[in-house]
């Protein structure tokens, strides 16, 4: 039987996104939540600006709903800001972020530097007008540990070989790395539920579709 919610006792504790991700942090021993956001646009601060305040603005609103508002005060999410990032490739991003995250995992949460958080880097941008943003507004998520598919000999002989797409930054394979991914439920619901490859996959939409966490 599934216990009740400490949070909400009318909800099951593994429906509660709140409870969900207090579990999480205790698992990996973090001390703080939130995604790396990778600035990747520097033509107008102003849209940044108010991008980032609805962005980070939707968080509050899903911990009140999951009465976690307590967990506000462990959210930390990384904005990384240069100018070099301006128009940058996917690849460049994931590398950077692979050497920042080696570099900041023991000072900032605490823990080995090998250990690996299976998060991922954000290019975010401004799409869609205000009452429509929830529905057409997405970021950019990135799968820091993504690598291209390797066929081997015996795979390109038994014809297992699947159908190139349309290729983005040049890549043909159906997963690409990245996607387009609804921004007002990255923070919550996606910190927790994008774990690893299954979970990627499972949410996975080849750009230009735009993914959601149901």
């Amino acid at each position: 039987m599934v216990p009740p919610s400490k949070r909400d006792p009318s909800m099951d504790a593994d429906l509660n996104e709140a409870d969900q991700l207090e579990v999480l942090l205790n698992k990996d021993g973090f001390k703080t939540w939130g995604f790396v956001i990778y600035r990747c646009t520097y033509l107008n601060n102003s849209d940044w600006e108010k991008f980032i305040a609805r962005f980070l603005g939707a968080v509050p609103d899903y911990l009140e709903f999951y009465s976690g508002l307590d967990l506000l005060d462990t959210f930390a999410p990384t904005v990384l800001e240069d100018p070099s990032f301006e128009g940058a490739t996917i690849a460049t991003l994931r590398e950077h972020f692979k050497q920042w995250a080696k570099a900041s995992l023991k000072e900032e949460q605490g823990v080995a530097e090998d250990y690996y958080a299976r998060t991922g880097a954000m290019e975010s941008i401004l799409s869609a007008p205000e009452e429509f943003e929830d529905e057409a507004g997405f970021v950019r998520m990135v799968h820091a540990e993504w690598q291209p598919e390797v066929l081997d000999e015996e795979d390109i002989a038994n014809g297992d070989v699947s159908e190139p797409e349309e290729p983005l930054e040049g890549c043909t394979e159906h997963d690409v790395g990245w996607m387009n991914m609804r921004w007002s439920i990255i923070e919550l619901p996606g910190f927790h539920k994008l774990r690893d490859i299954d979970d990627w996959q499972a949410y996975y939409a080849r750009p230009p579709a735009i993914g959601d966490i149901l």
